[in-house]
């Protein structure tokens, strides 16, 4: 059986390791949005398209794809 102190220890390791866990994903989503956006604007750049359409462009099917609808022709649609 542990004892009190033991288990605080314990308790404390798991924390660091969460704590890590968590630093890992926020580098990790920091890094995919970082090329997102440069994959994004070098499209619109390709296409000639303001940045400010393209930024609309990109919030408005990240949005429809969260809430699990398509965008189709410019078009917001349900599937």
């Amino acid at each position: 059986m542990i004892d009190f102190n033991e288990m605080k220890q314990r308790q404390e390791e798991g924390q660091q390791d969460i704590d890590s866990l968590i630093d890992d994903e926020q580098t990790v989503l920091k890094h995919y949005c970082s090329l997102a956006t440069e994959a994004l604007l070098r499209l619109g750049a390709q296409k000639k398209a303001p940045v400010d359409q393209v930024v609309i462009n990109s919030f408005r099917t990240g949005i429809a794809l969260g809430l699990r609808l398509t965008v189709a022709g410019g078009e917001v649609q349900g599937r």
